[in-house]
């Protein structure tokens, strides 16, 4: 779902490895499929392309918003769209009573997404340090600076961040908390944890020294793995026989959790996997979508 920045637009978007996603979700004109993660929709467009229906699930109401605008003119009653979360889309494909084709997951945040200044999702943001996608949620990237003790920060930095000075920056934001001086928006986060990096004698990376603790906060606020992990087990047991899941994952965490899900239903006769070893982008779709380094896809094929 991530796409690359462009200095003369920052909002054209390429959705991740797609010529890979379409091999594996074999797609067959008039059969439906299931995008679970809709974003700026390019996927989505893509099954379509092809002659396929696709129900597509997104919690951002402005990513349904733009489907509505752009999509459904251009494919009518071939195209659903649904406002809810991907965890609860077992339920919501029982109801409308469809079994999919092939389920297709990408964890990532489009760009849009991820520069958003209302969410707080984006490092020169001003506005609240909120992060969620899904306002009813009650958990902000705020309320667990406010609350969490060090080992629990260092904890959240490490294992949804792989953030190497996970205790550091745990220290320095339990000491700024205590003096009441505690990053307010996502612009002051950053500049924080960058002076955290500084200090510790870090002066220049590829990436933004805030880059790791923003997703572990997102990855939590979001309860990104278990939705996960619940949506796919959900939605599982509806695929037609042959029919496929295929799963974009940018974080080693998730991947692990992806890893060892599809390998339980292998062992439980549920279906099989066509490769062990994740796939990655290619390396003509490396150097025109630098974004795409870090993604990783699994197959789960159900008998």
């Amino acid at each position: 779902m991530e796409g690359p920045m462009l200095p003369s637009d920052r909002m054209i978007h390429r959705s991740v490895m797609t010529a890979q996603v379409m091999e594996f979700l074999s797609i067959r004109p008039g059969a439906w499929y299931v995008d679970a993660t809709l974003g700026q929709g390019g996927h989505t467009e893509a099954i379509l392309g092809q002659g396929g229906h696709v129900v597509a699930f997104d919690m951002d109401p402005e990513a349904i918003g733009k489907a509505r605008a752009e999509l459904l003119p251009r494919f009518g009653d071939r195209l659903r769209l649904v406002n809810v979360n991907h965890r609860n889309m077992g339920q919501v494909l029982r109801e409308m009573d469809l079994h999919p084709r092939g389920v297709l997951l990408d964890s990532g945040w489009a760009m849009p997404q991820a520069d958003s200044d209302a969410a707080g999702l984006s490092f020169e943001a001003t506005g609240a340090l909120d992060m969620r996608m899904d306002p009813s949620l009650e958990t902000t990237a705020l309320s667990l600076l406010e609350n969490s003790s060090i080992e629990e920060l260092a904890s959240i930095l490490s294992n949804y961040g792989d953030e190497p000075l996970a205790m550091g920056i745990a220290r320095a934001l339990a000491e700024a908390r205590g003096r009441g001086r505690l990053p307010g928006t996502p612009k002051e986060l950053a500049a924080f944890v960058s002076g955290v990096y500084y200090r510790k004698g870090y002066r220049r990376s590829r990436r933004h020294p805030a880059t790791r603790t923003f997703m572990a906060l997102r990855i939590v606020v979001n309860r990104e793995i278990d939705s996960l992990v619940l949506g796919l087990s959900g939605v599982r047991p509806l695929l037609e026989s042959g029919g496929s899941i295929v799963v974009l994952s940018f974080h080693s965490r998730e991947d692990r959790e992806i890893k060892h899900l599809f390998r339980n239903w292998s062992r439980e006769g549920l279906g099989s996997l066509p490769f062990s070893k994740p796939r990655t982008a290619d390396k003509e779709e490396l150097r025109q979508n630098p974004r795409s380094r870090s993604a990783k896809m699994r197959v789960f094929i159900a008998n």
